[in-house]
């Protein structure tokens, strides 16, 4: 198909027509973009609003939800105290009053003792001027005393015929032993590393907290554990 020569200028003519119109357009909106543009050469493109400071929301350390989480532990054994013990059980009697008979056993057990902290007891005070935070608790106390009797061994044992030993007399050594297992395991020191262990365990767990991290935490002790 031939296009004729008249044709043929129409369309360079409008061609031409449209692409003027592009220019100044173009210009226009370039001129009031360089017109609203800020002097200093920042971007004055879409913002996206940040919270100012008066609206970020303040955290604070709740000595609530600290507490209950501990309350929630319970009594927590915190140390044990294992050992092997050697006793030495005596009766003593008189017959007729006058004469002195007595029998006799050394036996040993395998056992532990038990130390820990009521956790229930325990109380958490905040001083948000001093950045720090109380935490006062009961000191550790004995918990239980388990003896294994699967354990038990007699070294020696004297019976005397006019007293002799009786199951009830085991009974009552045993109960001895108890004590005496659990004043030995004090006297080397169980509640106080028993007490030492909760406060690593409260440190720990209250630094879980994110709002506590600027917080000081000391320890302070109830006058009795009740």
């Amino acid at each position: 198909m031939n296009i004729s020569e008249k044709t043929k200028k129409r369309i360079y003519l409008g061609v031409i027509a449209v692409s003027i119109i592009a220019i100044v357009a173009l210009g226009i909106d370039y001129r009031i973009r360089k017109k609203n543009a800020p002097k200093d050469g920042s971007y004055s493109g879409p913002v996206l609003n940040n919270k100012s400071d008066e609206d970020k929301v303040l955290v604070s350390v709740s000595t609530e939800t600290i507490q209950d989480g501990l309350t929630d532990m319970g009594f927590l054994v915190t140390q044990e105290y294992y050992f092997t013990q050697v006793e030495k059980y005596t009766k003593e009697k008189k017959i007729f009053e006058f004469i002195p008979s007595s029998s006799e056993f050394i036996y040993s057990y395998d056992g532990a003792v038990m130390a820990g902290i009521d956790f229930e007891k325990i109380e958490i005070k905040k001083d948000d001027k001093e950045k720090k935070l109380t935490v006062v608790l009961p000191k550790s106390q004995i918990h239980s005393v388990t003896i294994d009797k699967n354990t038990f061994k007699v070294y020696s044992e004297k019976d005397s015929l006019w007293n002799p030993l009786k199951l009830e007399d085991y009974n009552i050594s045993l109960e001895e032993f108890e004590n005496a297992a659990k004043q030995k395991a004090i006297d080397n020191g169980i509640l106080d590393r028993s007490d030492e262990q909760a406060k690593s365990l409260i440190t720990n767990f209250i630094g879980n907290f994110p709002a506590a991290s600027d917080y000081e935490i000391v320890f302070d002790y109830k006058l009795s554990a009740d």
